[in-house]
């Protein structure tokens, strides 16, 4: 096998399953820029496994150095960079105009929570290009050659995600983020990550604490007409969503009553939710309940999301120990145009 190929294996080998997802171009030049510093209090040795997963997903991380056979660092240097955007189950990845996606869910126990444990390859959306000669140029990139050379022999691979701080000997003072990714195949990445643009939002402030603090409770669901949504505005079947954080893993779920719906999440820049995938328990909930159910995980599964957090009135209301109870209106407006405002309630504890 040829030499220019070497480096896009160890990228296979470690970051399966991945899959075509469509063409976009995004040259990150790293080495000449710093980032903006966010969220260090959850980029840390000690940070908990979802929380730094968290912060992964507020900046766009380029690969910069890689482990060799011998074990030693070595830059990675190609024309086109390899950027990687992580959500709460999904590494998203460019190379030039192409892109690559892999699915991977959470595992116990540690050092490898995360694994990547099947591949598929989808269509081709870059544009192709002619030159003069009429021959095209849009030639597959680095990565997607070795998929299509390497795609039978890899099945299963296991990782996991470490900060880089200023005490690691891999530390680089020409940003302000660095990760490593490690494989159980012994394989490590370097990642620098650029923060995502910060944009003012409007409402309260909001942290995944008060999230989970409370249950939500749905009033009002519509479409991107302003048209009350029939299956999420039944009376008789009220919808709640409970956030949770556990040692591998944050979660929201949404509960009927009966099965439920939901995935991990993970709360980015500008208020943005990002909600994951999770499959459901299989039990038969009756025609009206499964469609309710079906219609709330067509649109959260894997769905990105913008929320806004308000006081239901400018008065937080006392209770009778005159302790401060606050009550907040939660809007979640869905990129697939649906509206949905929650209001919070006492957490119901098991």
């Amino acid at each position: 096998m040829s030499n220019n190929l070497q480096m896009p294996l160890a990228i296979i080998s470690a970051l399966l399953p991945l899959a075509l997802l469509g063409c976009q171009t995004n040259n990150l030049n790293h080495s000449a820029q710093t980032s903006t510093v966010i969220d260090d209090k959850n980029w840390s040795a000690d940070t908990p496994v979802p929380r730094l997963l968290q912060t992964l997903t507020k900046y766009e991380w380029q690969l910069t150095r890689v482990s060799n056979d011998d074990e030693k660092i070595s830059p990675f240097n190609y024309k086109a960079p390899l950027v990687m955007n992580v959500r709460p189950d999904t590494l998203l990845f460019q190379e030039g105009c192409h892109r690559y996606k892999g699915n991977f869910k959470a595992l116990r126990p540690l050092p490898y929570p995360y694994s990547l444990p099947d591949m598929s390859d989808m269509s081709d959306n870059c544009e192709v290009a002619t030159t003069s000669s009429g021959k095209s140029n849009s030639n597959k990139g680095e990565v997607q050659q070795a998929l299509d050379i390497v795609f039978a022999r890899y099945s299963n691979s296991y990782f996991r995600f470490d900060p880089i701080l200023p005490n690691d000997p891999l530390f680089s003072k020409k940003v302000s983020k660095q990760m490593r990714l490690t494989t159980d195949k012994g394989k490590v990445f370097i990642f620098s990550g650029r923060a995502k643009p910060i944009k003012q939002t409007s409402g309260l402030a909001i942290t995944n604490e008060l999230l989970e603090r409370y249950d939500w409770h749905l009033i009002r669901a519509t479409d991107n007409a302003n048209t009350l949504i029939h299956e999420l505005n039944n009376p008789n079947v009220p919808i709640t969503a409970s956030f949770r954080l556990d040692t591998h893993d944050q979660g929201v779920s949404f509960l009927t009553g009966c099965n439920g719906v939901g995935g991990s999440y993970s709360l980015s820049t500008n208020h943005i939710l990002l909600i994951g995938a999770s499959p459901s328990t299989l039990m038969g909930c009756g025609e009206l309940v499964n469609g309710i159910e079906d219609y709330l995980d067509r649109i959260m599964h894997n769905s990105t999301s913008h929320l806004t957090l308000t006081h239901t009135d400018n008065n937080p209301i006392a209770n009778s120990v005159n302790e401060i109870k606050s009550s907040y209106l939660l809007t979640q407006t869905l990129d697939s145009s649906e509206t949905l405002i929650w209001k919070n309630e006492p957490k119901k504890i098991p």
